[in-house]
């Protein structure tokens, strides 16, 4: 969340200066003995602290640059005051009984509360000054921008044709609602508990729910209780999660949030659409209402639940509060709220007759007429008493009575008769079980073929029925723009719609219009009768191949992808692009849609839509197709098709991987794309065209791939969650269904959050967040030994000098992975005071580890203080908390069931607790010597295995509190993690000496030899079920997968992240893993996944942490954690010579003389080493003066002097043919030094800096853009890469290089 103006730190601080006030009023004489103006004080405290909440929750990131600057200095006062004011409070709580001390030597009591009651007024009244008016200011400045984001309520519904007649006010003589109708608005007004109403009718169509629905969102008395505005969406049988993603979007445009909506189009996961929907309307009063939801494609039965989430918004017990109003006929969906069911009427009853009559517009007088009362009779019983049959007859009787030229009343008859005429009433409609529409709607097309005096079709023209077969094409509740049907019909604009004017006439379609754009739709049950009347004829195929042309018209389908205004985004191009696949797939185009699937632009024009749902589920539909083909031996799939097959795939995994990374921006989109399939190119002809295509038609500039500059979409990785924070802990899992989830504990320098997350197996992501501190609840024995996890690792024991060095080098190696800055400037923060520490409540305790339970409705949290608290994740509240251990609670585990969790703790215990009840089961497990950093639990939770800083691992009898054998001994440094098969016959530990080690816990004897093969320290393991396989995750930032019985790892190490592995899991059969790390991502890998096929991926084994290029723009020099130094050729991406090895350490950093003849390279072994390029050998001995890691180096242009500096801050000057030292000096010296020494006129910068204004690259912390700065202003991202390291920019040469993981990215601007 954006805070330009520092709110979110004061939010806290607040709350706790008002209940130290309170406190003080019961317990401080001062207080007690001034208690009325104690209790004014109060108020004025309490009234800021609602001033500074109400501030956290408006959109200041919006308001423009003077008002942000008048708020950012009314906050700075503010905060001056609350702190000032805590840590006075804080002292006179220390002592009830006294005076105010120091405070009062110069005024009494009183005058020092009334002072302060009187600041906190002042500042109360220059807040609400200040923020009043915000919204306006930030709609202003929004639409301004072109944003428009300002709230505005609305109602977002279609008005009922006039034809229909929906009494939403009928009493009965006792007073209640006597109508289905009634009875739901009555449900919707009602002030209960319930936040869903629904209109329910199973298996039923045509009974008026929508009509209802309708007509209920246009209610004066609803749209007066419902301020916040009326949102209508329509999902119907034929919809999909990306049809209720639009829905949601266009609700959310509707209410004034354009800026929102295309934030939300942006999101892949479902669940973060909804939270945006969520929280745009959070504090409005809102009715939405989702009609015709089905359980069918990608919605699932519980799909009402998690839209229940929107009735959330606003509201509480006894007031006005939101709600969801929805309507299905599908007894598979799960039903939630009060359910009003909708049936027939009684054929010849009350309501039945009024509807017709209303349809017909014929008054009492006439509907009374001898001579018409029989066939009304007649009529009504023939609809059956179903609402749409009823309009459908009405409607059409009023044609014929507009065209009547004897006794209008004598229209009725001719009607029946030809109704009678046609004969065709079914008794059941196909899969309804229900009475059919046939007989009232063949009759209206024969009404409208008589009156322009044809019967049956015309040679070379369209009838009504020809028309009206052709909408089979249509898909249910959707809304075709009339243009389309124009083209369909083979008419134009005028001719369209006066035709289907006529058609509505007699109650066959609905003709809409939205932005001065006319649409037909037609009813479910009419559109199931356009299918059965296409059938007999031409046949439904034929249409949809007629629908495919009109829709390949003109420019054709690609010309959709070009980057146009107005026309562009025409309702017409909207259709097209979202039903293209269903009819070229219906209509049997099978080399159209492998054309538009083979296409870059296309997957860009998806991409840019937030099309790539439907896209992928096309994509597997084809495939699948054409592989079951091939497999029935019916036709042959030769090796054209496999080519596309695999290239079709490889896209659509590209387009899924990139999502994270792309925006609206072409050019960026590009880069994903291309950069994920070039590998491939050298094997498929399909590639090979793709990236053909991207490069010519990419919009200019644009950055091009050279090497791999971003994961291949044909990897082991599957997929890809981005979580909020990075450098954080991630606990991760995976259940049966392949659904991934998993906790976040995100230490911030201001909070600690704790984060869980969940995606289900349709790739919908929830994220809940949860509070990670509070305020301490016991001071119990060594409550007050809670150390940070820096000061911890800092504490050694029995250690030589030789062990410190190599503890402090440890230390410096993690200090930097997590801060990413200089040993000396982390060792003054942690020895020293750090102020956020310092200022720190100590009454405060923060949360340190969490573990989600499988049915993943409960969370429990470890903290500082020894305590555990279980979370409720829906409820977003603490359900209870377990007490016992003395310390930090390091590491939590849950039992598969979820009854029971595991702690371990820096007091040496490990103890088990029951999640029901709260209370401790049995004595706590007591035999480690040192801290336990890491735990785990039997599937049926009857068995405990923990690892501690002692290097051992023990296993736990829970039932018998006992130690199951003896201590499992073998690792030579610490067990930062354990896990355990299901039946809890074996365990795995993994260590600080970069060993995994299988055991067998009834023997205790170690199964097989250590698993090695990590180059760091192993940080999570786990198993699948059956014990067989093991994966681990390492300080390498890799994910080994290893078979037990032979001890073999199982393929190659899965790369990729950028981070620490700090959490792995298995599925139960050990094909998929997930991973989550210190990078902020969690991925999901296929261990199963073959050989990748194409260009070999070579170079570094290890994270690169810097990159250089020459001065030329032609090579690149990158240094690596693997030790070793390698060059790379710009042009083609492929290394130059061999790798340059001889450090005994990780390179640090590196620099390429002007020429690129040689190269320089400091390392953590604290020497610097000078290559040859072209022979790969190392000039002279290695450099050596420094007493710390080598962190930078420079070269002059031509590489005979070179600068280097370490992390102790201090700077060389070599000689590289003499291997002396000339001059030494300190950090804060470096650009003196080195313009002094290698004389940086020789590097031309003053030509590369001219360049700027065209393309700058702009870094953040948790990513890496290169952006394209435009002439008005605005900033295109050109290309985004995964976290990169040293990202730089050659603007003379247009060439950028950076670190990403072990790859080296190498990018061309193409201008």
């Amino acid at each position: 969340m954006a805070d330009p103006c520092s709110i979110l730190g004061l939010t806290g601080p607040a709350e706790q200066v008002v209940r130290l006030i309170a406190s003080l009023i019961a317990r401080h004489q001062a207080y007690k003995k001034n208690k009325t103006l104690s209790t004014e004080m109060l108020t004025a405290y309490t009234n800021l602290q609602r001033d500074i909440t109400e501030l956290e929750k408006m959109p200041i990131h919006g308001t423009s640059s003077q008002h942000t600057g008048l708020l950012r200095r009314e906050i700075a006062d503010i905060s001056s005051f609350i702190l000032k004011s805590f840590a006075e409070l804080q002292k006179e709580s220390k002592d009830p009984k006294a005076r105010l001390g120091a405070f009062a030597s110069a005024m009494g009591d009183r005058e020092v509360l009334e002072k302060r009651k009187q600041e906190a007024d002042r500042l109360h009244k220059r807040i609400v000054q200040a923020s009043t008016g915000i919204d306006t200011r930030t709609a202003v400045e929004s639409i301004r921008r072109g944003t428009g984001n300002m709230f505005r309520a609305s109602i977002r519904a279609e008005h009922n044709p006039a034809s229909i007649c929906v009494k939403l006010d009928s009493r009965g003589s006792d007073g209640l609602p006597n109508t289905c109708e009634s009875r739901l608005k009555a449900a919707v007004l009602r002030r209960d508990r319930n936040k869903q109403v629904g209109a329910t009718a199973v298996g039923q169509g045509g009974v008026g729910k929508t009509c209802a629905l309708r007509a209920i969102a246009h209610d004066v008395e609803i749209m007066a209780e419902f301020s916040g505005g009326v949102y209508f969406m329509l999902l119907g049988k034929d919809g999909n999660v990306g049809r209720l993603i639009e829905e949601l979007c266009l609700i959310v445009e509707a209410s004034g949030g354009n800026q929102t909506a295309v934030e939300m189009r942006e999101q892949s996961e479902f669940e973060r659409v909804l939270a945006k929907v969520q929280a745009w309307f959070c504090s409005h009063v809102c009715l939405f209402i989702i009609d015709d939801v089905w359980v069918v494609n990608d919605i699932d039965a519980n799909i009402l639940q998690k839209l229940s989430v929107l009735a959330e918004t606003a509201g509480g017990s006894g007031g006005r509060r939101s709600r969801l109003l929805y309507s299905t006929r599908d007894k598979e969906l799960r039903q939630i709220g009060e359910r009003v069911a909708f049936e027939p009427r009684e054929k010849v009853g009350k309501e039945a007759v009024e509807m017709l009559v209303h349809a017909s517009e014929a008054n009492g007088e006439e509907v009374d007429d001898v001579r018409c009362k029989e066939a009304v009779g007649e009529i009504l019983k023939m609809c059956g008493g179903l609402p749409l049959a009823l309009n459908v007859a009405g409607t059409s009787v009023r044609y014929v009575r507009e065209r009547w030229e004897g006794e209008v009343s004598e229209a009725w008859g001719a009607y029946l008769s030809k109704m009678k005429s046609r004969n065709t009433i079914r008794g059941e409609s196909p899969k309804d079980g229900y009475s059919s529409l046939d007989g009232t709607l063949h009759t209206s097309l024969d009404i409208l073929e008589a009156d322009v005096g044809r019967s049956g079709e015309t040679v070379g023209e369209f009838s009504f029925r020809k028309m009206h077969r052709s909408l089979c094409v249509m898909k249910k509740q959707d809304r075709i723009p009339l243009s389309l049907v124009g083209d369909l019909w083979e008419m134009d604009e005028e001719r369209t719609e006066r035709c289907s004017k006529e058609m509505e006439r007699v109650g066959l379609v609905e003709v809409q219009y939205e932005k001065d754009c006319g649409g037909l739709r037609v009813h479910d049950l009419t559109h199931d009768f356009a299918v059965e009347e296409a059938k007999k004829k031409e046949g439904v195929e034929e249409w949809y191949k007629k629908m495919a042309d009109v829709c390949r018209a003109g420019e054709g389908l690609l010309a959709m992808s070009e980057d146009r205004d107005g026309e562009g985004k025409s309702a017409r191009e909207e259709y097209v692009f979202e039903n293209i696949y269903r009819v070229l797939q219906q209509g049997g185009c099978v080399e159209d849609l492998k054309r538009l699937f083979l296409s870059a632009r296309w997957v860009k024009t998806v991409m840019r839509r937030g099309g790539v749902w439907q896209y992928e589920k096309a994509v597997k539909g084809l495939s699948r197709d054409l592989k079951g083909k091939r497999g029935s031996g019916k036709v042959g799939m030769g090796r054209a098709d496999e080519d596309a097959v695999d290239g079709m795939v490889l896209m659509m995994r590209a387009a899924r991987l990139s999502v994270p990374f792309c925006g609206e921006n072409s050019a960026g989109i590009y880069f994903q794309l291309y950069g994920r399939v070039k590998h491939k190119a050298r094997d498929s002809s399909c590639v090979r065209k793709m990236l053909e295509e991207i490069e010519r038609y990419a919009p200019r500039p644009w950055v091009r791939p050279v090497s791999e500059c971003v994961a291949r979409a044909d990897g082991k990785m599957v997929e890809q969650i981005v979580l909020p924070y990075f450098s954080t802990e991630i606990q991760v899992g995976m259940d049966s269904s392949g659904e991934v989830y998993g906790c976040q504990v995100a230490r911030l320098p201001a909070e600690v959050t704790v984060i869980v997350f969940t995606q289900s197996a349709e790739k919908e992501t929830k994220m809940v967040e949860l509070e990670g501190e509070f305020e301490t609840e016991s001071q119990g024995p060594g409550a007050n030994e809670r150390s940070s996890q820096l000061e911890g690792e800092f504490e050694t024991e029995s250690q030589g000098p030789g062990d410190l060095e190599a503890s402090r080098r440890k230390m410096c190696r993690r200090l930097r992975a997590y801060f990413g800055m200089c040993f000396g400037s982390v060792t003054s923060e942690v020895t020293g005071e750090n102020p956020s520490v310092a200022a720190e409540n100590p009454s405060v305790t923060r949360a340190t580890c969490a573990t989600l339970c499988k049915r993943k409705e409960n969370v429990v949290v470890g903290y500082e203080d020894g305590t555990l608290r279980l979370w409720s994740t829906s409820g977003k509240k603490v359900l209870r908390s377990f007490h016992g251990h003395r310390s930090r609670v390091h590491c939590v585990a849950m039992s598969g069931d979820g009854k029971r969790v595991v702690s371990g703790s820096f007091d040496k215990s490990v103890r088990v607790w029951d999640v029901e009840t709260g209370a401790q089961v049995g004595e706590a497990f007591v035999g480690h010597t040192d801290r336990v950093y890491s735990v785990a639990m039997s599937g049926d939770g009857r068995r405990v295995v923990s690892g501690s800083n002692d290097k051992s691992v023990r296993v736990w009898d829970v039932e018998t509190g006992a130690q199951v054998g003896e201590a499992l001994v073998g690792h030579t440094g610490s067990v930062d993690s354990v896990a355990m098969s299901g039946d809890g016959r074996r365990v795995v530990s993994g260590s600080e000496d970069m060993s995994v080690r299988v055991w067998d816990v009834e023997t205790g004897a170690q199964v097989g030899e250590a698993l090695v093969g990590h180059t760091g320290e192993v940080w999570s393991v786990a198993m699948s079920g059956d014990g067989r396989r093991v994966v681990s995750g390492s300080e390498d930032k890799s994910v080994r997968v290893w078979d037990v019985e032979t001890g073999a790892q199982v393929g190659e190490a899965l790369v990729g992240h950028t981070g620490w592995v700090c959490s792995v899991a298995m599925s139960g059969d050990g094909r998929r893993v997930v991973s989550g790390s210190y990078d902020g991502s969690v991925r999901v890998w296929d261990v199963e996944t073959g050989a990748q096929v194409g260009e070999a991926l070579v170079g570094h084994t290890g994270s690169v942490d810097s990159v250089a290029m020459s001065g030329d723009g032609r090579r690149v020099v990158s240094g690596s954690e693997d030790m070793s130094v390698r060059v790379w050729d710009v042009e083609t991406g492929a290394q130059v010579g061999e790798a340059l090895v001889g450090h005994t350490e990780g390179v640090l950093s590196v620099a390429m003389s002007g020429d690129g003849r040689r190269v320089v390279s400091g390392s953590e072994d604290m020497s610097v080493r000078v290559w040859d390029v072209e022979t790969g050998a190392q000039v002279g001995e290695a450099l050596v003066g420094h007493t710390d890691y080598v962190c930078s180096v420079a070269m002059s242009g031509d590489g005979r002097r070179v600068v280097s500096g370490s992390y102790n801050r201090n700077v060389r000057v070599w000689d590289v043919e003499r291997g002396i030292t000339l001059h030494t000096g300190w950090e804060e010296d470096w650009e003196e030094i080195v313009a002094r020494f290698l004389n940086m006129a020789d590097f031309d910068t003053a030509s590369r800096a001219g360049r700027r204004s065209e393309i700058f690259l702009r870094e953040f912390a948790k990513e890496g853009r290169i952006v394209q700065l435009r002439e008005d202003g605005s900033e295109a991202v050109l290309a985004q890469l995964d976290d990169p390291r040293d990202l730089q920019i050659d603007h003379d040469h247009g060439v950028a290089v950076a670190g990403v993981g072990n790859l080296v990215a190498i990018m061309k601007v193409v201008v």
